[in-house]
């Protein structure tokens, strides 16, 4: 599947990963959850993230779960495929392994290491076997804390994101640094938005759509957000973003824990963390119950 075969604004979402009770990857609560959001508005998966808990996965894992992903939803929704390897030679094994498995864009993370960045890029993009989508996460999740909240300049991304293989850039919460990099991303290039909260501001600002965890949630409201910000009615969506602010806080502020105690909630498998991460306590919960009942989501449509 192809970006230009799905109608906008699209809405991707990275997938959590669940676990049996011995921490196994559970593929086929895996399977099942992919079942369930193929009857959604979600326009994709983005496999091997932060929220999928990417860095507590081995290659193996991340593979696996991308053919599991793959046997329900190849040609039904688009699979995105996360790679965040700062070595030239492992991103394109890594690379060709996932698009083996079933990936159709491959969504790579600018490297942390300022003075590898060009190099970096100007060799892998003519040869990753399938179109990329960039992003600027220099720290996700704090999981790898980089020196720096930015990556690349906003010149470097306009120019990588030029490139014939690359289809668009997934920016980062840092709206100031983002509008600068907006000028130089061409116009015909997907720009998308990286957190709920954040749909209207990056809108007006030129983002034309969304990968950001919420929409494993509430991807009807998202995409329906998104859709009147474009049509220019901001203050209607203003509204009903509104609505979700507090929801997506409290989730996103619990990492992959809290995403998973909501899909529990939704209906979906979302299980318990991998160790040593921990699990949220009863306050936390709690927490989480209640701002999804005042955001009137009770089941993912």
């Amino acid at each position: 599947m192809h970006l230009n075969d799905l109608e906008g604004p699209i809405l991707v979402a990275p997938s959590p990963t669940p676990f049996n009770d011995n921490q196994q990857v559970n593929l086929d609560a895996i399977k099942s959850n992919a079942s369930k959001w193929l009857e959604t508005e979600l326009s994709g998966f983005v496999l091997g993230t932060e929220n999928g808990e990417e860095q507590l996965l081995s290659i193996e894992e991340r593979l696996s779960i991308v053919e599991s992903v793959s046997e329900v939803a190849k040609n039904k929704k688009l699979i995105i495929g996360g790679v965040d390897n700062p070595s030239i030679k492992n991103t394109l094994l890594e690379s060709e392994a996932l698009v083996s498995a079933g990936v159709d864009i491959l969504r790579i993370r600018i490297p942390r290491r300022r003075d590898t960045i060009d190099k970096y890029f100007d060799e892998i993009l003519p040869k990753i076997p399938a179109p990329a989508l960039i992003i600027h996460q220099m720290a996700p999740g704090g999981f790898a804390n980089s020196m720096t909240l930015e990556g690349a300049s906003p010149e470097q991304i306009g120019r990588f994101c030029s490139h014939d293989n690359v289809e668009g850039y997934i920016s980062s919460h840092l709206v100031r640094f983002e509008m600068m990099a907006r000028k130089f991303v061409p116009q015909q290039k997907h720009f998308w938005l990286p957190n709920a909260m954040l749909m209207v501001a990056q809108i007006v600002e030129g983002a034309n759509g969304g990968c950001f965890m919420f929409g494993n949630i509430a991807p009807q409201v998202c995409r329906k957000i998104m859709s009147l910000a474009l049509e220019n009615k901001i203050d209607e969506a203003k509204k009903l973003n509104d609505q979700i602010v507090q929801a997506d806080w409290d989730i996103l502020g619990q990492g992959a824990a809290g995403l998973k105690y909501a899909m529990d909630i939704l209906g979906f498998y979302g299980g318990i963390p991998r160790s040593p991460l921990r699990d949220l306590n009863e306050d936390e919960k709690n927490k989480i119950k209640k701002s999804l009942t005042n955001a009137n989501i009770f089941k993912v449509n």
